[in-house]
């Protein structure tokens, strides 16, 4: 069959998708050249927040109606399959097959039932083993840089998050696969890899996190390496000094805060205090002088006051993030969150959050004007200049790069080029190859 694969969500699911389709094309099935050519659509799907899950029902709705005009397999994966299982068929009975996030290694069963015609496939099972997917078996995508997932599901609890449902408890992968992998990664002429996980700092595949990173770091031909994402409660001394120390590790951290009130850190579970996030911030002292700092924010949360709020607003004039990413509070099934009271006006949520994204686009406008003048190095993320003349770059502490080249001169593909900056707006610097 000719299938074609709609991903949504992080990095996490990005990867899943390149697992998803390698396992297709071992069973035979080629990639189609776009919708209409395409007798299976699977849809890789995030839960996360209620704007994404509409996006995905949204899509269905869609191609309901393209079941109706021709032959057409349609299967869910990923969050939304595992959070919702066998109700999706409720809300849409069009679909043929769900696969849960544990269970992706089974699509060619799911597949090979549905095209026999079993109606209703599922398979949501917790497969606890489904971290140790051969790395191999992944298609990769034309990407400047490799995933590795080196950490599976979360055990922490905050009380607005689906993840320890839809991805279930953590599962690590031995320290020696990941090495083993990012080898191979390297072999195929990657240069930068990020790590993955819904906690990846939490690592205890056989060493601490810190040491898979310098253990990674010792492989030849390996530049750059990054890691996504950080729980504050497991941001260790060892692993600042690894950020700070090792030149391979990207000068980029994101450490998801959440609030600035301690009254709403408590509520959304979080387990730490604003001081506590803030001792663990110290410990990047002394770290690169390019270190990038990124983090998340939820606004809105049940029973957030303008005095919570402002507090929020405290922390980020403070800490002077370079980039934040910040969200109107999405109840989620299933999650403790919601029996808290929600009462703030939808309108008043948005004004919080308008107010809190204004601020930070001054901030991240103010840390990449800095820039403008350096010269630096930037990995090329694209094969061919975009519209308007300019490569895609990006440099080691995650700043896009508009960059141009002297007409004619084609730039290095997944390679660092020398640049210097020219100019910058806040979402994006401008540069020119050297």
């Amino acid at each position: 069959m000719k299938y074609l694969i709609e991903t949504w969500g992080c990095q996490m699911n990005s990867h899943d998708s390149e697992k998803l389709e390698g396992l297709l094309l071992e069973q035979g099935h080629e990639p189609a050249a776009g919708m209409e050519d395409a007798e299976l659509v699977l849809l890789n799907t995030c839960s996360i927040r209620e704007k994404a899950v509409h996006k995905v029902y949204s899509e269905l709705g869609w191609l309901r109606e393209e079941k109706k005009k021709r032959p057409l397999l349609v299967g869910v994966a990923g969050c939304l399959a595992q959070q919702e299982q066998a109700a999706l068929f409720k809300r849409a009975p069009h679909i043929d097959f769900v696969l849960g996030t544990m269970a992706i290694q089974q699509l060619p069963a799911l597949v090979e039932r549905a095209r026999a015609g079993v109606r209703r496939v599922i398979d949501t099972g917790a497969y606890l083993d489904n971290h140790l997917f051969p790395p191999e078996t992944a298609r990769r995508g034309s990407s400047a840089k490799a995933l590795v997932t080196i950490i599976e599901g979360c055990d922490h609890a905050c009380t607005y998050c689906v993840v320890p449902t839809t991805r279930g408890p953590e599962r690590h992968r031995p320290f020696q696969d990941v090495v083993a992998e990012v080898r191979g990664l390297v072999a195929q002429g990657y240069r930068e890899v990020e790590l993955l996980g819904q906690n990846v700092n939490s690592f205890q595949g056989g060493c601490s996190f810190a040491e898979l990173l310098d253990r990674v770091a010792e492989l030849d031909g390996l530049e750059w390496i990054r890691f996504t994402t950080s729980h504050p409660m497991n941001f260790t001394p060892a692993l600042a000094r690894t950020l700070a120390r090792n030149p391979k590790v990207a000068p980029f951290l994101h450490l998801p805060v959440q609030s600035g009130s301690d009254a709403v850190l408590r509520r959304m579970r979080r387990e730490y205090t604003v001081a506590q996030y803030l001792e663990r911030l110290g410990y990047l002292q002394g770290g690169p002088a390019d270190l990038c700092l990124s983090t998340d924010f939820i606004v809105g949360f049940p029973g957030e006051t303008e005095q919570d709020f402002e507090a929020t607003l405290a922390l980020l004039e403070q800490v002077r993030y370079d980039q934040s990413f910040s969200f109107i509070y999405s109840p989620r099934p299933g999650t403790p969150a919601l029996r808290l009271k929600d009462d703030l006006p939808h309108a008043e949520k948005l004004r919080r959050l308008t107010r809190l994204q204004a601020r930070q686009t001054e901030l991240t406008l103010a840390s990449n004007q800095k820039m403008v003048g350096r010269a630096l190095k930037a990995r090329i993320e694209t094969e061919a200049p975009l519209e308007g003349g300019h490569w895609l770059a990006r440099t080691a502490n995650w700043k896009n790069v508009h960059l141009m080249a002297p007409a004619g001169r084609r730039l290095p593909f997944r390679e660092l080029v020398d640049i210097r900056v020219t100019g910058a707006g806040p979402h994006f610097l401008r540069a020119e190859a050297v």
